[in-house]
């Protein structure tokens, strides 16, 4: 019989587990306040705690300066492992693991299912209808069997904010309470607030300051809680002032001496932990206001390829009365220069746009090949084409078939069996729901024991959904393979029952993303001695070629470039180019191409030993170009300015000029490249960029007594998050962006850019938790290093990164990250 526990992963039953084992066994910080403040950069903390108040004598940052460069360590190179954006980044530092979720919405290629991480109104509605227990990007933790930081600890014994990893916590309280709050009791400020405005937005993250504030001193059986406030990051996406920047500062200087005062005067003082972390920092600067550049605009255009485009949020939502719907999942923008889909934007939107974050996007493309055999039917079910126009058109349209077919039947054939497990893992699990208890005591809810019903049933919910959306694309696919040149009658077709509506298929190669089939060209289909005349016939777009040269005619920014393109970034499958490089060069993982344009790109190789270790290779290369037939060709070049990332020319860069050339045409380890590169203006970007694009298989396939569903059910969850992956990552130039909901003025992040990039880690303590006192930590970390520092300062890891038998139980695995060394001073684990 299918294991339940083990697909919905043990995580889940945390809050049981937990209740009877406690945590007997920590060592050091035993209570955690974990302040999560989004989009808050080290170093504009670090400026204003270092001036000082002419009036007070103090910091203009007194509460940092007291907890943190007092009686508290900071890491001053803390990095982003990744872009520079929540939803990835939040995912790294809640779990510990490598990169799953690479943004802040992600699209099913096949299904056309949004996965949107900020969605939170629907969200609550949902738990308020109690239909959904967590936030999605938890769900998907979930359904990858990767625990969070909060899952260590049971309900009773967390308070667990509103945010983009958020399991089910009390917040319908805190929204009340927050609601109540909002208003003044004093009759003029209420006044005051009416004319500028309730601050809506701000009243849980209030809410959940009084409560923390509160309760470290009222409940000392807590033994976590987490604060999580994205007011800094909106107000600076608005404004690029420093008024603005040090207001905000101060409010959160205010939050963190509310903590501290209030932990000092807890029971626990001596064995709590404050630790103080963002996601990314910001590129704003004062003076400079940040461009947009609208990829909706010129991809639903006619050099653009003619898209009907789709996207999470409505083009200049800010401005529009449509937008203020929040519940609606995706917006489809058609475009008047379609070449062939005219009135058909709701049925087969051709391109989808993640524009998050804002300095980069992800775009999805519908696979040039099915764009092809479209246009192809559509001709074919024509009464007036000539009998040799017509051969020719059958036979380009049955080579299209043929080169599909493998893959259509591989898809078809395995998805089947995915979903055929899923489905008994539906008819098991609803079985085990009816046995679950449909109302509880208050001491009960207390314990969060109705949250794993809802939990279950949300899931479940979720799977019939995805079996229904795959079903129908996998009876598509069985169309298409019974396609038969004897028996083939186009005008008995339906093109819809062939070619999926709302679906991209497979992803576009590089060679397809430089000859993207568009369209016909205007003297329609012609053919030649050989069929069907390509060229003469179809309208191509080479999108690198047409993204890199996209420019403004006016610039009134000197310092803003008029190109708001910087590099475009794929992942190379590994097959296609490692038989074109030199032994030397050769790597065994999938390689990052930076395309800078024709003559300046680069290749980012990657070594992976079996102990996750890995080494990169930073490789300049010029006019790659892949054919038909898969074959890659590209010439190597010598180092210079001007290529992606431009370490070579970058004064920052921590290795001498004159040993440039020679370092650059080595293989370097991770922290090697950290080292050399953190300070240049794009930081970590050579291990970021194979973070973001690379897969980070997460199920150990070697694991004894998995059944045969259990073994599909995880195929199927890799497949997923392949079938998420974008076609191009687009990076933008210094202060360009490309939120087209409506361009922010001030600052963005999303890029690989140091000011984007650099983020925030802090901790302080009481005795007990052996947290050093005025510690400035010099040495560069990223993201993976948090959990396991944490873990270890609670004496739950050992000096290896791997969990304690409990922990294990409940799901977590090894950590690949460094721990900060600096900060444990006498800890040692306990882990046995």
């Amino acid at each position: 019989m299918f294991s339940y526990s083990r697909f919905i992963r043990p995580v889940l039953f945390c809050t049981l587990i937990a209740l009877i084992a406690g945590f007997a066994n920590a060592q050091g910080v035993k209570r955690l306040v974990l302040v999560k403040i989004d989009g808050l950069p080290f170093d504009s903390v670090d400026k204003y705690v270092k001036i000082k108040n002419s009036e007070t004598g103090k910091s203009t940052l007194p509460w940092f300066d007291e907890i943190f460069y007092k009686n508290g360590s900071r890491v001053e190179n803390f990095y982003t492992r990744g872009i520079s954006l929540s939803g990835p980044a939040w995912g790294m530092l809640d779990t510990g693991q490598h990169m799953q979720i690479k943004g802040n919405v992600e699209f099913d290629r096949f299904t056309l299912q949004t996965y949107d991480y900020l969605r939170f109104f629907a969200f609550y509605l949902d738990n308020f209808r109690k239909k959904r227990a967590d936030m999605p990007a938890a769900e998907v933790m979930s359904q990858l069997q990767i625990p969070l930081l909060v899952d260590m600890f049971p309900f009773d014994k967390r308070y667990h904010s509103p945010q983009l990893y958020q399991r089910d916590n009390r917040w319908l309280n805190q929204l009340g309470s927050g609601f109540i709050n909002l208003f003044p009791r004093n009759p003029i400020d209420l006044m005051n607030e009416y004319s500028m405005g309730f601050e809506f937005l701000a009243m849980t993250m209030k809410q959940n300051e009084r409560d923390i504030a509160d309760r470290v001193i009222t409940q000392p059986q807590i033994d976590y809680f987490d604060y999580y406030d994205t007011a800094f990051d909106h107000v600076m996406h608005d404004n690029n002032d420093e008024r603005s920047r040090l207001i905000e500062l101060k409010k959160l200087d205010t939050t963190l001496g509310r903590f501290w005062t209030g932990i000092q005067r807890s029971s626990r003082a001596d064995e709590t932990a404050l630790v103080l972390l963002s996601d990314h920092g910001f590129n704003a600067e004062q003076g400079i206001f940040s461009q947009g550049f609208n990829l909706v605009t010129m991809l639903t255009g006619a050099e653009g390829g003619g898209h009907h485009v789709m996207t999470k949020r409505r083009i200049l939502l800010d401005y529009s009365v449509q937008g203020v719907n929040p519940l609606v999942p995706a917006i489809i923008t058609p475009s008047k220069d379609t070449y062939y889909l005219k009135g058909q934007h709701k049925e087969y939107p051709t391109a989808l746009v993640d524009f998050d974050g804002n300095e980069r996007s992800s775009i999805h493309l519908r696979e040039s090949g099915l764009n092809e055999m479209h246009i192809l039917l559509q001709q074919l079910q024509r009464n007036d084409l000539s009998p040799e126009l017509r051969q020719a058109a059958t036979e380009e349209f049955f080579e299209i078939v043929d080169d599909h077919r493998n893959h259509w039947q591989t898809s078809a054939d395995q998805l089947t069996e995915e979903l055929d497990a899923l489905q008994r893992w539906i008819d098991t699990t609803e079985k085990l729901i009816q046995t679950l208890p449909k109302k509880f005591t208050p001491a009960e809810i207390n314990l969060g024991l109705d949250k794993e019903p809802r939990r279950i049933e949300g899931l479940v919910r979720s799977e019939k959904q995805n079996i229904l959306e795959y079903r129908n694309y996998v009876g598509t696919l069985r169309n298409l393979l019974k396609l038969d040149r004897t028996n083939f009658k186009p005008s008995s077709l339906k093109i819809e029952e062939l070619i999926a509506p709302g679906s991209m298929g497979r992803s576009n190669s590089i060679f397809q993303m430089q000859n993207y089939v568009a369209g016909l060209k205007p003297g329609g289909m012609t053919s030649g001695s050989n069929g069907i005349d390509f060229e003469k016939s179809f309208q191509t777009v080479n999108y690198f070629q047409l993204l890199k040269q996209q420019s403004i005619r006016s610039n009134m920014q000197p310092k803003v470039s008029n190109k708001p393109i910087d590099f475009i970034a794929i992942r190379v499958p590994l097959e296609t180019i490692v038989s074109e490089l030199p032994d030397d060069l050769r790597p065994n993982d999938n390689p990052v191409w930076l395309y800078g344009g024709e003559d300046k790109q680069v290749l980012i190789l990657t070594r992976k030993t079996e102990s996750g270790n890995i080494s990169l290779r930073y490789l300049p290369v010029s006019g790659l170009k892949q054919d038909a037939n898969g074959k890659l060709t590209f010439k190597i070049e010598e180092i210079a300015e001007g290529f992606p990332l431009k370490i070579f020319e970058d004064p920052d860069v921590a290795i001498p000029a004159d040993q440039r050339s020679a370092w650059l045409g080595e293989w370097h380890t991770e922290i090697e490249w950290l080292h050399a590169t953190h300070k240049g203006k794009y930081s970590n970007a050579v291990i970021g960029l194979n973070e973001q694009l690379d897969r980070h298989p997460v199920f150990d396939d070697n694991e004894p007594n998995l059944t045969s569903d259990e073994k599909l059910i995880r195929r199927f969850r890799n497949r997923q998050r392949q079938l998420t992956e974008s076609d191009m990552l687009i990076l933008a130039n210094d202060h360009w962006n490309f939120d087209i909901r409506g361009f922010n003025p001030g600052g963005n992040h999303g890029s690989f850019f140091r000011v984007s990039t650099h983020a925030t880690f802090m901790l302080a303590g009481g005795p007990k938790t052996g947290i050093p006192k005025g510690l400035e930590i010099d040495e560069p970390y990223d993201s993976l290093a948090v959990m396991p520092t944490i873990l270890r300062l609670m004496g739950r890891v050992d000096k290896d990164n791997r969990p304690d038998p409990e922990l294990y139980k409940m799901g977590y695995r090894r950590f690949p990250g460094r721990v900060v060394s600096e900060v444990l001073g006498g800890q040692t684990s306990s882990v046995k």
